[in-house]
């Protein structure tokens, strides 16, 4: 059984009351993120509640391990040894045994260049002078760009076209710590377009992002006829039923899911329970329900290739730019 856990979002602490302001704010915030009470502030010094009154509270809702979150910026000696007294010294005092853990500071996470660079942007460009830069040049700058910043991220090679394509599409570099490529993806994906195997997505705007110049079939079945009324009586969404009318049609074919979490849940529960075995399945949901969830899912099999993320990112324009990486590979390599 897992030990049930509380958090502890622990700051030095200001007698400047608007300076403790943040850390009751993000306590809030990370509250109502993850749908829990389990979170409590705490300062170390100068402000209320304390480390030990933040303890307190936690254990006083029966958990059995609290994380302690220090936010700060390195591992200084409040970090080492000060925070880590105060913890031990108030843990001894209770009236049962609690496992504590303690995180890395924020200033350790690997994001936090992105995050300087984020803020200090504006301030920094403001004094180049861009050049024009030809409309047919543009992309390529973009790549150059991009794989500039990405040069020294460990991958395999098949993969960075891919993420690479992903980033353009969005602006967005998260995806180049998120996505997940499992059982030779990009390979077996290649394959099947080199044989021309149709591409099956779950919304029309997945279908109108792909690239067809090369002659493949790329099918949307969401607004066929029966599919509003067969998912109305099943109790399922369009896509989900959509996806689930295909059955063995699926297989040895590529599944590009970028929009509805259910299309990809069903996708999956075909796999497992039906025996369906798609030659690749992209599945990068976007939202804030069971997107997340349905891509945890899809990592629990390893029937069938697939590419995916974590979290709640993705989109239909994701799953277009991910084929088309595909299809610009397969077609290089030919």
């Amino acid at each position: 059984m897992k030990n049930r856990k509380g958090f502890l979002i622990i700051a030095h602490g200001s007698r400047r009351e608007e300076a403790n302001e943040r850390v009751y704010e993000l306590t809030a915030q990370l509250k109502n993120y993850f749908q829990t009470d389990l979170f409590e502030p705490a300062f170390m010094e100068l402000a209320k509640p304390s480390i030990r009154d933040g303890i307190n509270a936690l254990a006083a809702r029966d958990i059995d391990e609290i994380v302690a979150f220090p936010f700060f910026l390195f591992k200084g000696m409040h970090y080492s040894k000060d925070v880590p007294n105060i913890i031990e010294r108030a843990v001894a005092k209770l009236d049962k045994d609690i496992k504590i853990t303690m995180m890395d500071p924020v200033g350790m996470h690997p994001q936090v260049f992105d995050l300087v660079q984020e803020m200090l942007y504006d301030q920094v460009t403001d004094q180049f002078e861009f050049k024009k830069i030809e409309p047919s040049k543009i992309e390529d700058k973009s790549m150059e760009i991009i794989e500039r910043a990405i040069e020294d991220a460990e991958m395999p090679e098949d993969e960075r076209p891919v993420v690479k394509r992903v980033i353009h599409t969005t602006g967005d570099f998260d995806f180049l710590k998120s996505m997940i490529f499992q059982g030779n993806a990009v390979a077996e994906g290649c394959k099947a377009l080199l044989a021309k195997k149709t591409i099956f997505t779950d919304v029309t705007m997945v279908q109108a992002g792909v690239n067809k110049r090369f002659g493949h079939e790329v099918r949307c079945v969401l607004n066929d006829p029966g599919v509003e009324e067969g998912a109305a009586k099943a109790g399922m969404t369009k896509a989900a039923y959509a996806l689930r009318s295909l059955g063995t049609k699926l297989n040895g074919n590529i599944v590009a899911i970028g929009n509805a979490p259910t299309a990809l849940i069903k996708l999956v529960d075909m796999i497992k329970q039906e025996g369906i075995r798609p030659a690749l399945v992209i599945g990068i949901p976007v939202g804030f329900v069971n997107a997340k969830e349905s891509k945890e899912y899809l990592r629990g099999i390893d029937e069938v290739p697939y590419i995916t993320n974590r979290g709640q990112k993705g989109g239909s324009t994701v799953a277009a730019a991910i084929v088309n990486a595909l299809i610009k590979a397969q077609f290089m390599a030919a």
